[in-house]
């Protein structure tokens, strides 16, 4: 399965209420009619100091493989709906794609009431590409997964396909859930996020190109 992340920039016309309002009612139920999506989400970043993310959200989508995906692009309920209707409320030159496998770190609930931080992220110069996800996955998970108030982590990382031609912008994305805003604050000022997760992320990751943002989810097209 792979998990697609399309993170978008809401059209400089439009304030923060109306085009998540648009995204939400009036794009979501055109992008649900996309056959080759198994799931379709929309994670609409929150207010919350000391993020620093230039998107304004991100849609994701989860489809069976590359074909899959080869056929969405090509699908009229893309081409003549999701894609013209992105017109209406997204700055399309302030988007980026990205094609995930996801890693279940740590299973847990996933629902809209919740908020998740949303972690787009660079390995270190000079590790290769087979160490980092060794590393991330082995090492800084178990890690990760200790940090109070954390109740889901999900790794999704690039897929190979996406290193053919070029090297990409990231080498993943990291998806963090807690119950609420309090809950983060408390998290992302603990012992355990700044001498651990967060000193252990140094080893591994270029900390001077990590965006993130926080998001709440509204699950459109979401089987059990």
């Amino acid at each position: 399965m792979l998990h697609l992340l399309y993170f978008i920039t809401k059209k400089s016309s439009l304030s923060d209420e109306a085009f998540n309002r648009y995204w939400k009612e009036t794009h979501g139920p055109i992008a649900e009619r996309i056959t080759q999506t198994w799931r379709y989400g929309q994670s609409h970043r929150i207010p919350f100091e000391g993020t620093n993310s230039p998107y304004d959200g991100a849609a994701e989508a989860w489809i069976e493989n590359e074909a899959a995906m080869d056929a969405l692009r090509q699908s009229p309920e893309y081409i003549n709906g999701a894609l013209v209707d992105e017109a209406n409320f997204i700055d399309l030159n302030r988007v980026e794609w990205l094609v995930t496998q996801d890693h279940v770190i740590k299973d847990g609930p996933q629902t809209p009431q919740q908020v998740k931080g949303i972690f787009q992220l660079k390995r270190k110069p000079g590790w290769s590409l087979e160490d980092y996800r060794k590393y991330w996955i082995d090492v800084h998970g178990p890690i990760v997964c200790e940090l109070p108030g954390l109740q889901r982590y999900v790794q999704c990382h690039t897929i190979d396909a996406a290193y053919r031609y070029a090297e990409p912008k990231w080498d993943g994305v990291a998806q963090l859930w807690v119950e609420d805003l309090a809950a983060w604050d408390k998290m992302v000022n603990s012992k355990e996020f700044i001498e651990g997760g967060w000193a252990d992320g140094a080893k591994f990751l270029d900390q001077s190109v990590i965006t993130n943002f926080m998001a709440q989810e509204h699950q459109v097209k979401w089987p059990a």
